[in-house]
This record gives structure tokens, sequence and C-alpha cells, in this order.
């Protein structure tokens, strides 16, 4: 008898060997167990199983000591080179990264996922790549990158689609989420829809379902539909009784028990609460807890009970501050501000609404929800306070929000894909009853049928045999022309839609791999008080990029604008981007002027004209400018870009060299001069490439210009940067019209 074993069965093998071996010493504290452990990689001749040992050794150092740890995955990462079952060398990848993110150290998890990802790409392995796409996003999401991950399950979302269903509907769940996220609950309530298809086609009664319930629930909670979003939260609360799963009951009953007290069923609010923190206490979930004590606070204030609720609420606070839930517990200070408000102390109130938006903006996840929110029990607390303008002022300001949240489309669209999805189902069931229908009518009409088709066969034979074959014979050879051409053409539609098909998929991932190498543009308020990046490619990829790095008390901040855009644009910008990186970070060079020196040489050379300076002529345009905050000074140099500094109401223009960065000018007639000035706390920098000016549109279809930029800056001098920026965007828009994007756009502003 012949014994044959897939990779991913003996992969199964090696791990229940490795678990039971691994449970042995379980007993014994973390030292003794892991000389045990290294007792089992010293004498095992299996290198998988070696592997599986090493990566529990990791788990349990890296509670202790991160390098240690590290060090052993680094063994098991050198020892996979010499496995040839790649399915297990996918696994220990994953694990691997599974281990640093559970300990924080999120970038060594994603470049772990990362190899995998590669590997699983070069193998071909279907599974693989969209599981590592999913690894990468959750950790992008669970970091509130929200709009980053979206990319990701993108790319795990079409890998997905060719393979399991059950991982499919997974990913549309988690995309779904993403734009719940960011406040795009047309896009997530479509994702959702997609994924209960397969759940309900598959009779998938499972924990992802019931969080799939909760989800569809939250959109119509969002959208102010709470009968509908509390019989969603109920179905996940029968699913989790019969499927017996204590977390996803607790879940559903802290759902329904919010659904019950915006419904006004208070006595019901609290049982479901009550209930739901017994079982959260249970599993230590403290998370949790704390937002079950922050919906008890609401109980008791609903109750009148204001006394009780501030202290219940300030418990939550405690708990949310003690795990480092930013979010919750900026959702917590808002409450307290309420509470404040509802016993008439407005200035308390308004201390913890403002210290609730300061934490509600450092997460990126639903700032337009949590800013509507804030804004409005701001509005009133003013009001109180006597100041009836700024209340007025604040109104508006959250009635734009909300309207931005909550419009018509949304909830005609929320209402028709649930419509069209319970047509979809009524449709399947009367076609079901159709076919049983059509199959017992047509055995009692079997035999008529073939009477009748016998009789009116034989005279229709008789009547069209003559005339058929005479036109048989002179048509024969039309129709087998006239189906060669139509094949040819046919065939060669084909082809061109699959390249063009091919083409667009290469660039659409081309656009990806550069907005990796792109810095993310949040970064940048980590070094200033305010910052913004408007970038707005003319093709899918950009000839236009930014870049910006701290050295030691050194910001720098480049904009460059290649020759190009598109595709050769994108080559140009990497190239541009790389060049930097090693004049600045390798070579340590932070002057403008010497930096736009050398690479001018460096982008020539690279470029490798070889003498034909008629045929060539790429480089770019550039400006460069190194903040010391320190010393309140800026250095600066251009390459046909200019730097405006806003000071007050008024611009400072510093003005470049008429140079390109490469050209057909030779190096040696270039000579890129660098200004030094004194810089002032709430300066504001613009550095920008020239396709904001050189939008052609308006009313009489020209172009926008310099000067009409710069009157905008002065215009907007009073804004925040974040609102100067939609304003540009906007204005932008408005003055392109219909007509075509000429240029690439990158405008950066940064306030000293």
């Amino acid at each position: 008898m012949q014994l044959s074993l897939t990779n991913k069965s003996v992969t199964k093998v090696i791990y229940v060997f490795v678990a039971l071996a691994i449970s042995y010493y379980s007993f014994a504290d973390n030292g003794s167990k892991i000389d045990s452990l290294f007792t089992i990689v010293k004498t095992s001749k299996n290198d998988t199983v070696k592997i599986n040992v090493q990566l529990k050794i990791a788990s349990i150092l890296m509670q202790e000591d991160t390098v240690k740890g590290i060090h052993e995955i680094k063994k098991v990462i050198y020892a996979l080179n010499s496995v040839s079952n790649k399915y297990f060398v996918f696994r220990s990848y994953d694990k691997a990264g599974r281990i640093c993110n559970a300990n924080t150290m999120l970038q060594k998890a994603r470049q772990y996922w990362n190899t995998g990802l590669n590997l699983a790409k070069q193998e071909k392995n279907i599974e693989y790549q969209a599981k590592f796409y999913c690894r990468i996003a959750d950790l992008l999401q669970s970091e509130d990158y929200s709009k980053q991950c979206i990319a990701y399950f993108d790319s795990a979302l079409a890998i997905a689609k060719k393979g399991d269903e059950k991982l499919l509907a997974e990913i549309l769940m988690k995309k779904g989420r993403g734009h719940y996220d960011i406040g795009d609950y047309k896009t997530a309530m479509d994702h959702y829809i997609q994924a209960q298809r397969l759940f309900e086609k598959n009779k998938w009664q499972t924990v992802e379902y019931g969080h799939l319930l909760h989800f569809i629930g939250s959109v119509f909670k969002q959208q102010n539909f709470y009968d509908k979003a509390l019989d969603y939260y109920e179905q996940e609360l029968k699913l989790s009784r019969d499927i017996k799963n204590k977390p996803l009951e607790a879940e559903a009953l802290y759902l329904c028990a919010a659904m019950y007290g915006t419904n006004g069923d208070l006595d019901k609010e609290l049982e479901y609460l009550n209930n739901a923190i017994e079982l959260f206490k249970e599993q230590k979930n403290y998370r949790m807890l704390g937002l079950m004590y922050s919906n008890l606070s609401a109980n008791h204030s609903d109750r009148k009970n204001y006394k009780e609720a501030i202290a219940t609420c300030e418990h939550a606070l405690e708990i949310f501050k003690e795990i480092g839930e930013d979010e919750s517990a900026a959702a917590t200070l808002r409450n307290l501000g309420d509470l404040y408000s509802k016993t008439n102390d407005p200035k308390k109130a308004l201390e913890y609404f403002k210290k609730a938006m300061d934490a509600a903006m450092k997460v990126e996840t639903k700032q337009l929800l949590n800013k509507s929110e804030i804004t409005e029990s701001m509005a009133f607390a003013y009001s109180n306070l006597g100041d009836h303008k700024t209340a007025f002022n604040l109104l508006l300001e959250h009635r734009a929000l909300h309207d931005s949240l909550s419009n018509a489309s949304n909830v005609e669209y929320l209402h028709t894909l649930e419509k069209q999805y319970d047509t979809e189902k009524k449709e399947k069931e009367i076609a079901l009853q159709k076919v049983e229908i059509d199959k017992t009518n047509a055995v009692l009409k079997q035999h008529e049928t073939q009477r009748n088709a016998l009789i009116g066969g034989c005279i229709l034979v008789l009547l069209v045999a003559g005339i058929s074959i005479a036109a048989f014979i002179n048509k024969r050879k039309t129709s087998r022309l006239l189906s060669k051409q139509v094949n040819e053409i046919n065939y060669q539609n084909a082809v061109i839609k699959e390249k063009n098909k091919d083409i667009t998929d290469s660039i659409q991932y081309a656009k990806r791999l550069q907005e990796a190498v792109f810095p993310e543009a949040d970064i940048l308020n980590t070094y200033f008080a305010e910052s913004f990046v408007l970038f707005r490619p003319k093709d899918i990829v950009s000839g236009d990029f930014y870049w910006f790095e701290e050295i030691g008390n050194e910001t720098i901040i480049v904009v460059g604008d290649c020759t190009g855009h598109g595709v050769p644009g994108a080559f140009m910008s990497i190239l541009g981007h790389n060049l930097l990186n090693q004049i600045i970070l390798e070579d340590k060079i932070t002057s403008p002027g010497k930096i736009l020196n050398i690479l001018d040489k460096r982008v020539s050379n690279a470029l490798n004209k070889r003498e034909s300076k008629a045929e060539y002529n790429d480089g770019m345009d550039m400006v460069i400018c190194t903040i010391n905050k320190s010393k309140g000074t800026l250095s600066y140099a251009g390459a046909n870009r200019p730097l405006v500094i806003r000071r007050n109401n008024e611009l400072i223009e510093l003005k470049p060299t008429k140079h390109a960065i490469g050209g057909i000018q030779e190096s040696t007639d270039k000579l890129f001069t660098q200004k030094d000035i004194e810089i002032k706390e709430a300066d504001v920098l613009y550095l920008f490439s020239d396709g904001y000016y050189d939008q052609f549109g308006g009313p009489k279809g020209k172009k926008f210009k310099y000067k009409q930029l710069t009157g905008h800056i002065i215009e907007m001098a009073a804004k925040p940067l974040e609102e100067q920026k939609r304003i540009l965007a906007e204005r932008l828009t408005n003055w392109q019209g219909n007509l075509e994007q000429v240029d690439d756009v990158c405008v950066v502003g940064i306030k000293i």
C-alpha cells in the first residue's frame, strides 16, 4: 500500500507533531521551556520541525527580549532557503510576520509579509498572494491608515476572485470596512452585499457572518435607519447563540443595546448592556469594557442621573487612556463635554470638547464623522455662554459635514442594494419552481409535440426543399467568406482589448509602486505645525514628485517636476527620488545648492546621453529648501522653480536659477545658487510644480497663470492649511471644467 501526501498534508502533520512537542513542555516556566525547545532543535533531523520550534522560541523570547526574538526569526529565514515545500515556506513567513505584529514590531511584520508575497507571486500561489495582501492591509487598517489599506484589499480581491469563495467573502467584508471607516458608505455596502450573497449561497453560519451582519447594520445606523440596524444586530445575536460563540454574543448585545437606547427603550438597553459587560469581563476585553461603561453613562444621562453618568464616563476614559485607545478616548471626552453642558457648566464642557477634537484629529478613521459630532456639541456650548456668533458658525460647519456624510444619494443607494439582493433571492426561488413546472409540462406534451412536429415537418420539407437547395448552394460561398471575415475581426478586437487591458493593469500596478516610494503626506505634520500635499497626476502615474526627510536638526523638503508625464515622467520621478536618497541620506549632504549641483551631474550620467545632445533633452525642474528650526534659518535653491513664503499678509518670492536638472546644457555651464534667510514662526512655505497655473480653463479657455495662484495664496492667508488644500483643489477643478488636464499637479504647503 502506497501513501501519497500533498504539501499541505505534510505541513499539517509537521504542525501536529510540533504542537504536541510544545504542549509537552507547557507546564514549565519560560526558561526551562525554551531550554527544552532548543533541545528539540538540536536533536531533530527534520528541517521543518526545527523551523517550527524556532518560531515558537522566537514568540516566547519576543515578550522579554525583542533582539533575541528577531535573532531567532532571522535563523528561521535563513533555514527556509533550503526548504523545498513552498507551502511550508509561505506559512513560515506568515507566522514570522504575525509574531512581529503581535509584539508591535509592525515594520518587521510588513517586511516578512512582503517577502512572502513576492515568493507567492513567483510560485503563482493564489491563496497566499491574497493572504499576504490581506495581512498587510489588516496591519494598515489597525494603524488607522484606512485609505492606504484599501489599495492592498483591491489587490487581494483581484486574486481571490480566481480562488476560494470563503477567502473572497472575507476580503469583501474587510475592504467594505475600510470604505466604511472613511465614510464611503455606498462602496462599503456594495462590498457587504456581495459578501452576504456568498455566505447565504454556501450556508456558512460562522463568526465571520456574524461580523458581516454587524457591519451591514452599522451602515444603516449611520444613515439613521435604526430599526433596520437593530434587525441586523438581532440576527447577529441569534446566530451567536446558535453557534455558541460568547465573544460574538457580547458584540451583538452591545450593538442591540445601543439601538434600544436610541429608540428610547432605556430598560431594554440597560438589560443588554449589563449582559454584555459580564461577558466582556469574562473575556478580559478592556477596550470593549470601556465602551460599555461609556454607553452605560449615556443610559444614566438619559435617566437624568448626571452625577452617576459623569462618574461612569470618567471610568471609561481611564480604561481607554490606559490601553491607548485614542479614537474611543475622543468619543468619551465628547460625551463628558455633553454631560457638563447638561449640568449647565459650558466652560467645563468646551474644555472637554477641545480635548475631544484634538484626540479625534490624531486618528484617520472616521475623522469626518467625529468632527461633525463634536462641532455640533461645541455650538450648543458656545450658545449657552452667550457667544451666538461662534455657535451659529459652528452649526453651519456641522451642517456641511453632516450633509457630506448623509445625503439622499447614499440613502437611495443603500435601499436599492438591499432591494436588489432581496429581488435576486426571490427570482431564484421562482426560477426553481418554474424549472419543476416546466419538467412536468414537458413530459405531458412530449408525445403531442413529437406527432405534430413529424406531420408539420414533412409538409414543410416538401414545400421548401426545392427552394432551399438552390439558395443553400449560392449562400454557402457568401456565408463562408463572411464568417471568415467576422472571425478575423473578432480575433483582432480581442487581441487589441487584451493588450489595452494588460497595459492599463501594468500602469495601475506602477501607480501602486510609485505611491509606495513616495513618503506619506501625513508625516509632514510631525515636523511642522500644519501642512498639506495637493497631488494630482495628469495620467495614472506622475512625473511630479515630492520628497521630505529629517536629518538631525534639519528638515529637507523637495518638489520635483520631471520632463513629460505619464509613464515616461514616472520613470524620471523614480530616478530623481532615488538620487535624492543617495545624495541626502547616504552622502549626508543637506545644502540645497550642493544637492542640485550633484543631482544635475548624476541625472546626466544616469541617462547616458552618449553625446547625442540634439536627441535627448530629459531632465527635471526642482525646488529644495532646508529648514533648521532650532536656528530659525532656511536655505533654498531652485532649478526653474521658485519658493513662495507667506509672512502675515505679504509674499516673499525666492527666485530660482534659470537652468533645469539634466537637459542638453553641459553641467559645467551650470551653477545652482543657494539663498539663506531667517524664518519666523507662522511663516508658510509653498513649493509647487508648474502644472497648477499652466492649466487651461475658465470662461475663455486660457491658462490659470502664476499671478492668479499667488493671489489665491494671499486671499487664503487666515485659513488652516487643510482648508487651503481643499480650496485650491476646488478652484483648479472649477477652472478646468470639461477641458483635459494638461500636466501633473503638485503643491506642498508647510507652516513653521
